[in-house]
């Protein structure tokens, strides 16, 4: 039974605030701070090349700009949900869907039952970023075609299944794989006090059912 005091409350706040900014640091460090530890790497070897390999190396640079610049509004759509504040949580996961699909050719249905809009602002911000993650991890590492996305609003709990087609993995080697992402997904789900399942078999792929639990 979880205490619902307030200073059970308080330090679930300062906890959850702390480890999000651990994961914050790490995805600054592992991402943006790689690409550009690898931008300045190529430019200060631009001192000692020609005319022509010059050229080529800008344009190497210019698309690790891009990803640095894609990088960063991944980072800040995590920070800042925005569309879920204005248009709610079924909008802001469709509109989720439909980038990540147009942008990745990744075809993905998605399937809502009940009433998400009255969950509090915490649960339904985990949730958007949970199914920012499931994505991310598919489209980085899965292999996948078909990505499937149903979320399940009951009176005692949210019912969140992603589905893939991909290759799969060893579920052993992603436990001890910080870059896979995986870890994000199980921190956010801990933080709201749910369980994760994740069913993986290579060549098959993968289903992860969460659940997280509704206290009133």
């Amino acid at each position: 039974m979880v205490d619902h005091d307030p200073f059970y409350s308080l330090k679930s706040f300062i906890e959850g605030e702390e480890k999000e900014r651990q994961r914050l640091s790490r995805e600054l460090h592992d991402g943006i701070g790689q690409y550009l530890v690898s931008v300045k790497m190529q430019l200060e070897s631009l001192l000692y090349m020609d005319g022509e390999e010059v050229r080529e190396r800008i344009s190497k640079i210019r698309t690790d700009f891009d990803k640095i610049v894609d990088e960063i509004r991944r980072i800040s759509n995590n920070l800042m949900p925005s569309v879920l504040e204005a248009f709610g949580i079924v909008f802001a996961i469709r509109n989720l869907c439909v980038e990540t699909s147009e942008h990745t050719g990744l075809h993905i249905s998605l399937d809502f039952k009940g009433d998400f809009e009255s969950l509090n602002k915490t649960i339904k911000t985990y949730i958007f970023r949970i199914a920012q993650e499931a994505l991310n991890n598919t489209v980085k590492h899965a292999g996948a075609s078909q990505v499937d996305l149903v979320l399940i609003r009951r009176t005692e709990n949210v019912l969140f299944k992603i589905k893939d087609n991909g290759k799969g993995f060893n579920l052993q080697e992603v436990k001890t794989d910080t870059g896979h992402g995986m870890n994000n997904m199980r921190e956010r789900v801990n933080l709201l006090n749910g369980s994760i399942d994740i069913d993986s078999h290579v060549n098959v792929g993968t289903m992860i059912t969460i659940n997280i639990p509704l206290f009133h």
